[in-house]
């Protein structure tokens, strides 16, 4: 397992501030100061006007609350999706291996090693400490459209109820009827 620390990129900085994310958004704990790591995942969707990427939700989570949230999906989605991820191991490993740079990883979509750029919609995670980002394995990652409407289709009714419950968390009421109820990749 590759383990390196790496400087955060922008790209994870917390869209309304422009710095990096710095409170838990269940707990409130200050993840910069945080013993047991972070993750941020961010959706974008291109824009039909300007053809540029907006960020539609984002999110940091310590890893307790993380944790705590995985356990919130049936064990029949988390073994489909182990199933799915394990299915498309090939195409995954071409883009976690040490030669691979963080912004392949992010340009690129893990599982079908498509462009980002060149999809409608993708989303992206990583793990924190502190203030760097830990790259190892899968994370940083990318996933794009397909990947993510694939991921959806393998979600059990239990796991929707709950993408939807933690969807009102981390969305402003006026940008939730926006997104749809699929959009959530929960990791």
């Amino acid at each position: 397992m590759l383990s390196i620390n790496s400087d955060i990129p922008e790209i994870f900085f917390n869209e309304n501030s422009g710095k990096m994310h710095d409170t838990c958004l269940l707990c409130d704990d200050n993840l910069l100061k945080y013993k047991h790591g972070y993750v941020i995942e961010k959706a974008f969707k291109k824009n039909n006007l300007t053809d540029e990427f907006e960020v539609i939700f984002e999110y940091a989570l310590c890893t307790e609350c993380q944790q705590s949230l995985s356990k919130e999906m049936s064990k029949k989605s988390m073994e489909n999706i182990q199933k799915f991820f394990h299915d498309h191991k090939k195409n995954i490993s071409a883009l976690t291996n040490s030669e691979v740079d963080i912004n392949t990883r992010l340009n690129k979509c893990m599982i079908t090693n498509d462009d980002i750029a060149d999809t409608n919609e993708y989303q992206i995670a990583g793990q924190f400490y502190k203030q760097t980002m830990i790259v190892f394995d899968s994370f940083p990652f990318a996933l794009g459209e397909t990947a993510v409407n694939e991921i959806q289709e393998l979600l059990s009714e239990k796991t929707r109820g709950f993408s939807d419950k933690f969807k009102d968390l981390i969305l402003p009421p006026d940008v939730r009827d926006k997104i749809p109820d699929d959009r959530l990749v929960f990791f």
